[in-house]
């Protein structure tokens, strides 16, 4: 055993989005996350990320076991957390991803989605933090993009359209959402069916590449 961490009293549940470099959810008081910490390599506490009563959304599986790095809308890389923030609830939906310091729990960079789409973190790829565009009502296209956490630009990989029976797909608290080998992937959480009068499952996993790899 190389270390513990013991949970300040008060602590209602804990997660792991990472193990190297070790961060640690927090849920404190209400449902949710309420901050993140980043530890150092003997397990003391480097820095608190505090969410701002739910300004800042972070999504773990709650099962009934603790699974490590179980958190697919916390990316951990590159000496950051990347979290995204609620949606704007307008007519025209946005958010944004926000970057935080894993040393010292200061923002670092911002990316909007603008109006429109919104923006959900998938992982790290190096330097670059991989997230998915969702367009609003189909007005363009969704895509995969890389967002660069040292100049702020973002780059698109792939750009795609769900079906519709797999539209909804996309809502993270639900489904997995996996990029590997240029490839996106969705799948959902849990199943408990076929619906009653529905003869066949409609979508369980969908896969989708770049024509360019045929």
């Amino acid at each position: 055993m190389l270390w513990t961490y013991s949970a300040a009293q008060g602590v209602r549940d804990i997660d792991i989005p990472s193990a190297e470099p070790p961060v640690i959810a927090v849920q404190a008081g209400g449902i949710g996350i309420s901050e993140m910490l980043s530890l150092d390599a003997k397990g003391r506490t480097r820095a608190v990320i505090r969410l701002q009563n739910g300004t800042y959304v972070g999504e773990c599986s709650y099962d009934d076991y603790l699974s490590t790095e179980d958190c697919p809308t916390i990316a951990v890389g590159d000496g950051q957390v990347f979290l995204r923030s609620k949606e704007s609830g307008e007519l025209t939906n946005s958010n944004w991803i926000i970057g935080f310091d894993l040393a010292t729990g200061n923002t670092t960079e911002k990316f909007d989605s603008g109006p429109g789409s919104l923006l959900y973190p998938v992982r790290m790829s190096g330097d670059k933090l991989l997230a998915v565009r969702v367009s609003d009502q189909h007005i363009m296209p969704s895509g995969l993009v890389g967002l660069d956490p040292e100049t702020g630009r973002e780059a698109p990989y792939l750009y795609f359209d769900l079906p519709e029976e797999a539209d909804l797909m996309t809502m993270t608290k639900y489904n997995d959402i996996v990029v590997q080998d240029g490839r996106i992937f969705f799948g959902v959480k849990k199943v408990d069916g076929p619906a009653k009068g529905q003869p066949k499952w409609v979508y369980l996993a969908l896969g989708i590449e770049s024509m360019a790899v045929r």
